[in-house]
């Protein structure tokens, strides 16, 4: 629900700058000149960004003798755990095992993020002594952002047993 006000703060304060800026540029180009208020626009408006790019999921590849050897004679499924589930977003564990060992994961989050990023720390998975179970830890960094601007960071931690069962 934090998320939801957090993202309704962010849209508010971009379009009250835009307001702003669009008021002061009017009043700029009376005064000055029409350049003067572009430059002044240009500068106003330069506090809005949009999320980048460049901020993808990090996939995590495990490397294993096991793994290498039977790669060739087991199909490979996709697992999928759910580590938190709020009211607009999502955060989930993919596994790509081989039947019994990870050979890959990576930790997306999916939904309403207006307003926060998630970055992935580490993601392990170790094989449990009960068929078809592993063992998972992962951790990662929050990102609260205002105007592009990083307020807060929350570093959250997961772990916990999951069954290598594939996902539909």
């Amino acid at each position: 629900m934090i998320e939801l006000i957090w993202g309704i703060l962010n849209l508010a304060l971009v379009l009250v700058l835009i307001i702003f800026s669009a008021k002061k540029a009017v009043e700029i180009r009376k005064k000055v000149g029409l350049s003067v208020a572009i430059l002044f626009s240009f500068f106003a408006l330069s506090f809005i960004t949009r999320p980048g790019n460049e901020q993808k999921d990090k996939k995590f590849e495990f490397e294993n003798s096991e793994t290498e050897k039977q790669s060739s004679s087991r199909n490979t499924y996709l697992s999928k755990t759910t580590l938190e589930d709020d009211l607009f977003s999502k955060i989930e564990l993919y596994v790509i095992c081989d039947g019994e060992n990870a050979r890959s994961a990576l930790i997306p989050r999916t939904g309403y993020s207006f307003g926060t990023e998630w970055s992935t720390e580490y993601i392990t998975i170790n094989k449990t002594e009960q068929k078809n179970t592993f063992e998972y830890q992962a951790g990662g960094t929050r990102k609260w952002i205002l105007l592009g601007i990083d307020i807060y960071s929350e570093y959250k931690e997961f772990s916990g047993i999951s069954k290598f069962k594939p996902s539909l």
